[in-house]
């Protein structure tokens, strides 16, 4: 079996303690511990799965990571709650985007430069924000694969890294990139989004009004609502059609968020005399795709980076629909937020409560800075 295996490194006093029955190190001065991906307490999902690594620490490592497959790396212990180094030594024959969530947290989308072959580990450096005793690392991505994991390893001399910010969706604990791995290329951070972006129509989705800035204290980027598209065309079809994520394939966290947007939404349908709309596992898992994309990639718009419009997802996600419409968003910290940033924009609003809508999906994903980037998709069926 193989088992957890503490590096300790002490400047004027070390010791080692055990917890749960997990060895951590605990010091005076600095220490490490040290949790081995393929370790048999912690938790492979939906494919992930230990294979053989001779260059990986224990001779082995985690792949199968994406998709529905996820690493969920259990009993990380830290001596108090705060900033705490991480060090993940993987591996990757090309650049990939993990989503590491911290306790169930919201996931964050962290790029993990190509280490040139999976038998060639490099070790990405970053922070998270733990609490005080044992936590849960989930290492995913819904909409593809992501590095196989050797190790984590975790500082704790509670000095904490002066090379990027911890992230903080929404007041729950993050993660965030910071350095290369050794021997590979630098990863390019995200850019900025657009505080708002022109949509480019597709048959038959017709551009939406431009959103108004609405924000109280600090303008929060939302991009031009999709129109609803017409109730007797057919979905249209695309040329470069993306993996369908599954609403289950995710780490848990962000399910809070999401159905206190559908709460909100009901809400003011409500008041507008429009019924409620019920959630769809189809539309919540084009929903969370698409954030997780935009988080991942660093872009903000309706269509990605390859042309594939929202209606391409909805329909590739499985929902055969008689009329759709989706709002994006990025940077709100709360549901309430983010529905005040719609419902102030006619555009967004419109799709919100437009009463010919049945259905609704939602999904959430926070980038390496902790940014939320958010995604409602709407529909009805055929």
């Amino acid at each position: 079996m193989i088992m957890r295996r503490p590096v300790l490194i002490g400047a004027v006093m070390a010791a080692v303690t055990v917890a749960a029955g997990i060895a951590v190190a605990a010091s005076a001065s600095a220490g490490t511990a040290t949790y081995e991906a393929e370790a048999s307490a912690n938790t492979f999902a939906g494919g992930a799965r230990t294979v053989d690594c001779r260059r990986c620490s224990g001779g082995s490592r985690v792949t199968g990571i994406g998709g529905q497959g996820v690493l969920t790396i259990t009993g990380v212990v830290a001596e108090k709650a705060g900033s705490t180094r991480l060090a993940v030594t993987y591996t990757a024959e090309r650049d990939r985007t993990a989503q590491i969530s911290v306790n169930g947290a919201v996931p964050i989308a962290v790029a993990f430069p190509g280490t040139r072959g999976t038998s060639r580990p490099g070790t990405l450096r970053l922070t998270a924000t733990l609490r005080a005793g044992v936590n849960n690392l989930a290492f995913a991505n819904p909409v593809g694969a992501a590095p196989d994991i050797d190790k984590v390893v975790i500082t704790t001399d509670g000095t904490p890294p002066t090379t990027a910010p911890t992230a903080t969706a929404s007041g729950v604990p993050g993660a965030t990139a910071t350095v290369t791995p050794g021997g590979s290329a630098t990863p390019t951070p995200p850019a900025p989004p657009p505080a708002s972006e022109s949509p480019v129509p597709t048959s038959p989705t017709p551009g939406g009004t431009a959103p108004s800035s609405t924000a109280p204290t600090t303008t929060q980027p939302t991009a031009p609502p999709t129109a609803p598209a017409s109730p007797s065309a057919p979905a249209p079809t695309s040329p470069a059609p993306i993996p369908t994520p599954t609403p289950t394939s995710a780490p848990t966290g962000n399910t809070a968020l999401e159905a206190e947007v559908v709460t909100i939404v009901n809400t003011e349908r409500a008041k507008a005399g429009c019924a409620a709309l019920t959630t769809d596992d189809r539309l919540i898992a084009a929903a969370r795709g698409h954030s997780t994309d935009m988080a991942a990639r660093g872009y903000f718009s309706h269509t990605t980076p390859e042309g594939v419009a929202f209606s391409t997802r909805i329909t590739s996600a499985g929902y055969r629909w008689s009329g759709a419409g989706e709002n994006i968003a990025k940077g709100q910290r709360t549901p309430a937020e983010v529905m005040t940033s719609w419902m102030n924009s006619a555009g967004h609003k419109a799709n919100i409560l437009n009463c010919g809508f049945k259905n609704i999906g939602v999904g959430v994903a926070a980038d390496a800075q902790g940014s939320l980037v958010w995604t409602q998709d709407f529909a009805s069926p055929l």
